[in-house]
């Protein structure tokens, strides 16, 4: 009995695993392939990998100037309003020039003044060469009398010693009379002849001794009179020139206060203020009509900005990557370039402040910034070949990125979800930097990532071609 319960519990056993087996095998047969899910595919393509460092900038108007008046004075009137685009040469404001319109009178004055004191000059420097001239008349008559006075000492000199060559002879011939008379030889008529002869000559002697000395003193005489005529004309001579100098003194005067009187007039046009570029009015710093201005105070400015320097301060651990043509770029809010140029000056020193270098890029505004505004701006330190995925096509577990590329399934026609990791390096734009895992030619899936799982089916929903 025991047996016969046994075999049928088999018999039972054996039918229920069949119709397991059984209904195990219809369920297989007819589970349904996974469905393919559709996403989108780009095709990694080479492109420039951009090594690049983001800074705040801040924009200065290469022509922007303060405008101050050069007079002193009240505002007369002022021809344009704040915010107007004017033209350089255009008028911006006219003061009223009281001051400098009572400065030119004076200047006036001083200029008649040193023309009359140029004339005095002129008249002073003829009295001196009138002077001169008298006295060198002078000078000339008293060398001829000089002249006159030792020719006639010379011939008293002259007359005195035949004068005393007679008495010599009239001593010898009384002498002579004196020893014949006395011997009896000639009578004593001739003695006194003799007597007679020599007494004349020793008057005319005597006569002649106070000719040679009244001679001696006309020489004298007219030798100090000379001299003194000569002293005469050196001092004319120093009046002449210092009364020359008198003359070019008030000459030279004259024409300073010209020249000042010029300047002065010249004050005159200051008080026309006048835009010295083209460019956008400034506020007017509250000054109205009727409100005096001070030379030098600022009244309002001028911006042109249609030039501009980008002003960028680099921290100086980057001062060694600093050089002239470096590439800059200004960025749009969606990080593209809206304007491109090259640094073409970088400071000297370094910013105590900040430890910084200040470097410039000069560009062309085109009307899309203003003056003193805060950009981002791009310093591209060096570019070079790689690949750039999207963003979106990022995943990451456990610290590690990966990205699922679409490669051939088991048919020709279908496509399998790949993942690959992959190391990224920075993001450029919207896309990263991919340093290793994704050659050019991948197909990168972009779409429903959370979906996929490796080895996934997929289909492909849109093809779109990566060209950077």
């Amino acid at each position: 009995m025991k047996n016969q319960i046994k075999s049928k519990n088999i018999v039972t056993t054996v039918s229920l695993l069949a119709m397991l087996t059984t209904g195990c095998n219809q369920e297989k047969t007819q589970a349904p392939a996974p469905t393919a899910i559709p996403v989108n595919i780009t095709t990694a393509q080479q492109a420039q990998l951009i090594d690049s460092t983001e800074y705040v900038g801040t924009l200065e108007a290469i022509q922007r100037v303060n405008l101050a008046p050069e007079i002193n004075g009240r505002i007369k009137q002022i021809a344009v309003q704040e915010g107007d685009f004017v033209n350089q040469g255009e008028l911006i404001a006219e003061l009223e020039p009281t001051q400098q319109e009572e400065n030119v009178f004076a200047a006036d004055a001083n200029v008649q003044s040193q023309i009359a004191a140029f004339t005095q000059s002129q008249s002073e420097l003829r009295q001196r060469e009138g002077e001169k001239d008298s006295t060198s008349s002078q000078v000339a008559g008293l060398r001829a009398d000089v002249s006159r006075a030792e020719a006639n000492l010379k011939s008293a000199l002259a007359d005195l010693q035949r004068a005393t060559a007679d008495l010599e002879l009239a001593k010898v011939n009384h002498e002579r009379s004196t020893f014949l008379v006395n011997s009896g030889v000639l009578p004593k008529q001739d003695l006194d002849d003799k007597t007679r002869d020599l007494n004349t000559s020793k008057a005319t002697v005597s006569a002649q001794k106070e000719a040679v000395q009244a001679a001696r003193s006309q020489v004298q005489t007219t030798k100090e009179s000379l001299n003194s005529a000569l002293s005469n004309l050196k001092v004319a001579n120093e009046r002449i020139q210092g009364a020359r100098a008198n003359v070019a003194r008030s000459k030279a005067n004259i024409d300073q206060s010209r020249g000042n009187k010029g300047s002065i007039e010249q004050e005159l046009i200051f008080n026309r203020i006048v835009a010295p570029v083209s460019g956008i009015v400034g506020d007017f710093k509250k000054k109205k009509v009727g409100d005096y201005l001070n030379r030098g105070e600022t009244f309002t400015t001028i911006t042109s900005n249609n030039q501009f320097h980008l002003n960028v301060n680099v921290p100086s651990e980057n001062l060694n990557r600093l050089k002239i043509g470096l590439p800059v770029q200004i960025l749009n809010e969606d990080n593209s370039a809206v304007v491109s140029g090259s640094v073409n000056y970088i400071s000297p020193i370094v910013d105590q402040s900040n430890q910084s270098v200040n470097i410039k890029v000069t560009f062309n505004n085109n009307n899309i910034f203003k003056d003193e505004k805060y950009v981002r701006t791009r310093i591209i330190w060096q570019t070079s070949p790689g690949v750039l995925i999207p963003t979106n096509a990022v995943s990451s577990l456990g610290g590690q990125k990966f990205v699922f590329v679409a490669q051939p399934g088991e048919s020709e026609s279908s496509l399998m979800a790949k993942q690959i990791p992959i190391t990224v390096g920075r993001i450029q734009g919207q896309e990263f930097q991919v340093l290793s895992g994704v050659r050019p030619g991948d197909r990168i899936i972009t779409s429903r990532i959370l979906d996929l799982r490796n080895n996934t089916p997929v289909t492909e929903a849109e093809l779109t071609s990566s060209t950077k």
